[in-house]
């Protein structure tokens, strides 16, 4: 394989007017976003401002310079609305839309929204979401019968190569991989999580939204640093073992705001994009969503943790996984333990960080809080 060709990525946008000749020179196949009211799996509150003017002047300019745009209407639950006839309309104007505003496709993990895009607007891509969980060949056919042009696979097989390979021979369509997740491999709470945020927007407008899940999380990987190794991301330098395999694409998370205003985050779009597009990072940490603590229940920044995973000391570590040793099985194997030792640090009081997410997580369960979201 030719190590010097471009990667086909996908990178989120965050609707900063300037942040497509930004990115430009990395040649990414696809930007994806969608409205902040939309209903997907990101809070709106966590995304940057726009209406539907910005959102098809942005499309506009992508296009100049041969990028393609995928709208987000990835909500895992939509609490059956969609089968009502206002609900069900509602989707056919916004899918209407999408098409008038010259986007690629849709991104979604909803099997009847997959439908009525094959049914009423078959021009349009349709990307099956991350959400959907496609993990297995029966999966895979099974969305790939629906018509599905790209499947994004569950981030937890990245790993899994038997399985890969297995998918890879099964579907004809397109692969694509997440490749910065930063959340625990094998979550066991992913799927609650992800429909609790799919009706993020009722409890935000009652004032009683709380992303629970995420503090879970963060306290585990806060109490044992080799979670951070095992969360299911994909370095860099590994891409081409990948592609061996047949993935055609690579999907880089991240659509949330670092900040105030558009901008926020334009700066750490165009870093991991250049990073993959050429397959090196120092610091694989920088490129990862999902690992820095949540802000406190009283609104109080975290304690800042400098995590640090040092991708020049990870080269072998891919080999366990792609002979077939990974059990998940974590409580009696040491292997992600031992790497971690070597290639991750963490510099902060994650003691305190620790001490204020479990009270966190009390204040949460007892119920002695109310959201000011």
């Amino acid at each position: 394989m030719d190590k010097a060709r471009n990667i086909k990525l996908m990178l989120p946008t965050n609707w900063d007017p300037t942040l497509i000749r930004r990115i430009a020179p990395f040649a990414p196949e696809y930007i994806y976003g969608s409205l902040p009211a939309e209903a997907t799996l990101r809070p709106a509150f966590v995304l940057s401002q726009a209406s539907e003017e910005d959102v098809a002047a942005h499309i506009e300019e992508a296009a100049r310079h041969g990028i393609r745009f995928i709208y987000v209407m990835n909500a895992t639950c939509l609490g059956n609305k969609e089968y009502s006839e206002e609900g069900r309309g509602q989707l056919l104007q916004r899918l209407e839309w999408v098409a008038e505003i010259g986007a690629a496709g849709v991104v979604t993990a909803n099997p009847f929204l997959m439908e009525l895009v094959r049914e009423h607007f078959p021009a349009l891509e349709l990307h099956i979401s991350v959400l959907a969980s496609v993990d297995d060949p029966r999966k895979a056919k099974f969305f790939e019968d629906l018509g599905a042009t790209v499947i994004h696979l569950d981030p937890q097989v990245n790993r899994d190569f038997r399985r890969l390979e297995a998918i890879r021979k099964s579907a004809g369509c397109r692969l694509s991989l997440v490749v910065n997740e930063g959340c625990l491999l094998s979550c066991p709470i992913r799927q609650y999580h992800s429909n609790m945020i799919s009706h993020s927007g009722e409890s935000i407008a009652g004032r009683y939204y709380v992303d629970y899940c995420y503090y879970q999380c963060s306290l585990k990987k806060v109490a044992d640093g080799a979670e951070y190794l095992r969360s299911p991301w994909v370095r860099p330098e590994d891409l081409g073992v990948y592609e061996d395999l047949g993935i055609d694409l690579f999907k880089v998370a991240g659509r949330e705001k670092m900040g105030e205003g558009p901008s926020s985050h334009t700066d750490w779009i165009a870093m991991a994009a250049g990073a993959y597009q050429a397959r090196r990072c120092r610091d694989v940490a920088q490129l990862l969503v999902g690992i820095q603590p949540p802000m406190s229940l009283m609104g109080d920044a975290p304690k800042p943790l400098d995590v640090r995973i040092d991708g020049r000391k990870l080269d072998g570590f891919l080999r366990f996984f792609r002979e077939d040793r990974c059990s998940l099985d974590c409580e009696s194997c040491d292997y992600c333990g031992r790497w971690a030792r070597r290639a991750v640090s963490i510099k902060g009081r994650s003691g305190d960080c620790a001490e204020g997410l479990a009270a966190d997580l009390e204040t949460i369960r007892v119920g002695s809080y109310r959201s000011g979201r």
